[in-house]
């Protein structure tokens, strides 16, 4: 098969989206099609993604389109770590879709809204698939521009703001990313940024100038680390919650943040390499960075009564447990954030869609007016009990797995500060019982929830009016990728060999 199929999935859903913004007349005839359309298109895409995959089982398959300049060149390339990324953005888009679909039915400017979805889903293959540093960073920026409408489609003021927050943090995110591009071609040992499992760096050369290489690592971590919501840099994630869940559910789970966290793994393993990162100082700064914003992360979720929003602070933890893993900058420590990357993704799309399927169909966005919800939506909460449990580590679901995995490889290392690592994620495991199963026991037992508890802000008594009083689960088309979701985290808490097989070949390569 042509090695042009490297490039379909990303440039199909680019242009499928372009051609959806000239159809803006609201023709009745459209509206009927469009769902059909775009459901065809992203499941016709995955396919593509599947096909390129099972292919390239032999060995690494690559693209380039074209040179920019020199040794600059935009090149798509499937190797094994990039396969599993592009994997599971395939898996999990057309259920996304078809999701957002029914979330969506009320709305005005779905033509808008969907074209944007739908480009995201290229863009966010672009990164997968990214055969060198010039090229993830291009999509990387692309990623900030076609979701930034998506974070302001509801045009209320505080969309704008928030919307707002998401660009002047990309920016300035990318802005530090790109020294790190610029330096890593400076001393690159190939003439290009092209990924190279154990990094690309001349060390002759780069032993010369390591403290400045190290600074540049460092901030390039967290230039990369904005979209994974590192602190200090976080702000934008929780604001970001007032976008439509199936946006949301994009940005923590699938496309924003897990390109973030990517970005890192590639520019640890493949680019810097960790010969010449490991036992620096460098590390040591990332990884506490790391550790901080776990604990930090699961804290203020604990405190934050807004449903969305406890699970944005949610998602700012657990992303930090797969930079946790990048830093330890071992073989297993690669494998271990690639295995909790692909467990966070079902866990936490599996929750954000869950609330929102309970704002769907009752209007209820904070804790405290979700008792006794859990008998009126039982599909619903049946798939969260799932969500929760896999989120706080218990075994035989998915967040066992990659919790397991961090704290061996943390152990594994012998560091101090990995050590450290083994009980800060203790630490966030209890916080997560704690966030998680206040909504679990209110839903289903409301007699044992807190009582007095209130939304901070005004507004309270609105949100309370909102809710319907028949509340009962939503549509297949809500339920349906709930009920995949949940099966794929018992799938992979239960059987998980056929994923660690592949996700140790890639620590061994790389480490």
């Amino acid at each position: 098969m042509s090695e042009i199929i490297l490039a379909l999935p990303v440039f199909l859903p680019i242009l499928s989206g372009v051609f959806m913004l000239f159809h803006q007349s609201g023709k009745e005839e459209w509206s009927r099609k469009r769902e059909l359309f775009i459901e065809g298109l992203v499941v016709a895409n995955s396919l593509l993604v599947a096909a390129a995959i099972a292919g390239g089982a032999g060995g690494e398959r690559r693209l380039v389109l074209f040179r920019l300049y020199s040794v600059l060149t935009i090149m798509f390339k499937l190797d094994r770590m990039g396969s599993v990324f592009a994997g599971l953005v395939a898996f999990l888009w057309p259920l996304a879709t078809l999701y957002a679909f029914e979330y969506m039915r009320h709305e005005e400017r779905k033509n808008t809204f969907f074209a944007c979805y739908t480009m995201t889903y290229g863009i966010t293959m672009g990164i997968a698939l990214a055969g060198n540093l010039v090229t993830l960073y291009l999509f990387y920026e692309m990623l900030t521009l076609v979701t930034l409408p998506l974070v302001l489609f509801p045009l209320t003021t505080e969309a704008v703001r928030a919307g707002r927050a998401y660009l002047y943090y990309s920016i300035g995110g990318a802005a530090f990313a790109f020294i790190g591009l610029v330096f890593v071609l400076g001393f690159s040992s190939v003439g290009t940024t092209e990924f190279i499992p154990g990094g690309m760096l001349d060390l002759g050369r780069a032993m010369e100038n390591k403290n400045v290489l190290l600074l540049v690592y460092v901030l390039a971590f967290f230039g990369f680390g904005v979209k994974a919501a590192l602190f200090p840099c976080y702000r934008w994630l929780p604001k970001a919650a007032v976008a439509p869940t199936p946006v949301t559910a994009l940005l923590h789970a699938v496309a924003v943040v897990k390109s973030g966290a990517f970005a890192i793994l590639r520019l640890t393993y493949f680019s810097f390499g960790t010969g010449f990162l490991g036992g620096t100082w460098a590390q040591w700064v990332v990884m506490s960075a790391a550790l901080v914003t776990i604990a930090f992360g699961s804290t203020m979720a604990v405190k934050e009564v807004h449903w969305k929003r406890r699970l944005a602070y949610s998602t700012v933890s657990n992303l930090s447990y797969i930079l946790f893993g990048a830093a330890l900058m071992t073989p297993f420590g690669l494998t271990a954030a690639l295995s909790h990357l692909v467990a966070h993704a079902f866990m936490k799309i599996c929750a954000f869609f869950c609330a929102g399927a309970v704002m769907h169909q009752s209007g209820k966005t904070y804790i405290y007016q979700l008792d006794g919800m859990g008998k009126k939506m039982p599909v619903t909460f049946g798939c969260l009990l799932v969500s929760s449990l896999s989120l706080m580590g218990i075994p035989l679901f998915a967040g066992f797995i990659g919790k397991w995995n961090l704290a061996r490889a943390a152990f594994d290392s012998g560091s101090r500060l990995g050590l450290a690592g083994v009980a800060v994620i203790l630490y966030s495991a209890l916080m997560t019982g704690i966030y998680m199963m206040t909504v679990i026991v209110r839903a289903y037992f409301p007699s044992l929830g807190t009582q007095g508890e209130t939304a901070d802000g005004a507004g309270d008594d609105r949100k309370r009016e909102s809710g319907k009083e028949e509340v009962t689960d939503p549509s297949w088309k809500m339920t349906a990728p709930l009920v995949i979701f949940a099966a794929a985290i018992l799938a992979i808490g239960l059987h998980p060999a056929p994923l660690m097989s592949i996700l140790t070949m890639i620590g061994g390569e790389a480490g």
